[in-house]
């Protein structure tokens, strides 16, 4: 367990900046394909698979490597974090949570924008109305097969984020809801900031360099 700590302390030292799938519509998935991820458990075990978020339903999901079918976590309440290459992602429910920054904290979480999927119609038309192991091994210890179907689709994603700011975590998307996170004595800076700097906030690494600029101030 020791040896997993040290893995996520080293990699939470590291901003990690990203670029968002927002935009993408009908996308079911965060990821454009499954994603080779280490799993990492509460109780020190670690699992190697292919992951992705289902953006519809809201879950983690993987593939199995046995039968290769696509499945969801059976006790996600157990999973500490997972690694997807250098990015980190902590369970979550409803929306994707990147880890950005541990300390302080600053997460990035992506939700989607769904919609009705088109119905049906003639012709085949549309109309818009520590030690690794294989997830086959696991059996009843963390997996459960069966995805449901939905219908509904992905139309967006949006990106919020979640940040530590004084001594609570708070949550903001845009310039208003961000400014009004401090006290009126520097939002008249931080409003200057992001107008010279024009931050965009759907680009991390910007709204990042933002959050660091204002709880210095």
């Amino acid at each position: 367990m020791k040896t997993i700590l040290r893995i996520l302390i080293l990699a939470f030292l590291f901003p990690v900046y990203i670029t968002a799938q927002t935009g993408k519509e009908n996308s079911k998935y965060l990821f454009e394909k499954f994603q080779n991820s280490y799993i990492f458990y509460k109780d020190g075990r670690v699992f190697s698979v292919p992951l992705n978020f289902d953006l519809v339903k809201g879950i983690y999901v993987f593939i199995d490597n046995d039968n290769k079918e696509e499945n969801e976590f059976s006790d996600p309440d157990q999973v500490l974090a997972m690694h997807v290459g250098e990015r980190i992602f902590l369970m979550s429910r409803g929306r994707a949570t990147e880890v950005i920054q541990a300390e302080p904290k600053f997460h990035v979480l992506y939700t989607a924008l769904k919609k009705k999927a088109p119905s049906k119609i003639s012709y085949g038309g549309t109309s818009e109305t520590a030690s690794v192991d294989s997830y086959t091994r696991l059996g009843g210890k963390g997996l459960i097969s069966g995805i449901q179907s939905d219908n509904r689709i992905v139309a967006d994603v949006s990106k919020s984020y979640e940040a530590r700011i004084g001594k609570r975590d708070r949550s903001f998307y845009n310039q208003r809801s961000f400014v009004r996170l401090f006290p009126k004595e520097k939002r008249v800076a931080i409003d200057t900031y992001i107008e010279e700097k024009e931050v965009d906030f759907n680009s991390t690494e910007q709204v990042l360099e933002l959050y660091q600029y204002a709880t210095e101030l």
